[in-house]
């Protein structure tokens, strides 16, 4: 799903100024579309590598949440730089990049909580 996510985001990135509607200042839906796909990019990506299920170190899921936090944030200006490389007239918007770095880590912050709360409510035998 994580992969399927980020290709989808690369598709959305992809379409032309014209097919998008007429998007107003920072605050917009254009922005809350950015939290959005890159809260669920984040979720997304740290369930693929660190399930539920897992049982790998609280200390593992830190290393993992920095490290795709960076190399989120670097997808997130990279789709950025390649909105505007592009003959599809859309410019590079930091605001955009700071939506999607905002969205990032909001996802891995929800995914993290969602561990911890899965393992402290997990009373099965196997959690003994």
């Amino acid at each position: 799903m994580a992969v399927l996510w980020t290709m989808g985001i690369l598709v959305a990135c992809s379409l032309p100024a014209s097919s998008l509607s007429s998007i107003g200042p920072a605050l917009s839906y254009d922005k809350i579309a950015h939290l959005g796909l890159f809260a669920v990019f984040g979720f997304l990506w740290m369930r693929a590598f660190f399930p539920p299920e897992s049982d790998r170190s609280w200390a593992w899921l830190r290393r993992l949440s920095i490290r795709l936090l960076l190399l989120g944030g670097l997808f997130a200006i990279g789709t950025e730089v390649y909105q505007q490389v592009l003959p599809i007239q859309r410019l590079a918007d930091p605001f955009d990049a700071l939506a999607d770095g905002i969205g990032l880590a909001a996802g891995i912050g929800l995914y993290v909580l969602h561990v911890r709360w899965t393992k402290e409510t997990d009373h099965s035998p196997d959690a003994n």
